[in-house]
């Protein structure tokens, strides 16, 4: 699986997971807006192989991986959600490198 499959799928798995929590948790709202950011910048990058949105879901995971210590939840859920949001920054920065060392290195040849 190449950076950028796994960082739609993280994408994927956070946007799924945040839609199901609108039903659980004390502030749906919060819930919905991260369900609506995580699944809006993982299609976006699906569909225009964007760097803005690498750069939010990066952002995004960073922040799920943060606070996921400080959660009301059972302590499989807090490691899961760390080892989810990790895999997300290091697809997300692997999928920026890449597009730099492309970047280069199509300048360099023309």
């Amino acid at each position: 699986m190449n950076a950028r499959l796994a960082l739609i799928a993280t994408g994927l798995a956070y946007g799924i997971w945040e839609a199901v929590d609108i039903f659980w948790i004390s502030v749906p709202a919060v819930a919905a807006a991260f369900a609506a950011l995580f699944l809006g910048c993982t299609g976006w990058f699906w569909r225009r192989n964007s760097l803005w949105p690498v750069v939010g879901l990066l952002a995004l995971c960073a922040f799920e991986t943060g606070v996921a210590p400080t959660l009301h939840a059972e302590t499989v859920t807090k490691a899961f959600d760390v080892t989810l949001g990790v895999v997300g920054v290091l697809s997300a920065i692997a999928v920026i490198g890449r597009r730099r060392r492309v970047g280069k290195s199509h300048v360099a040849a023309t």
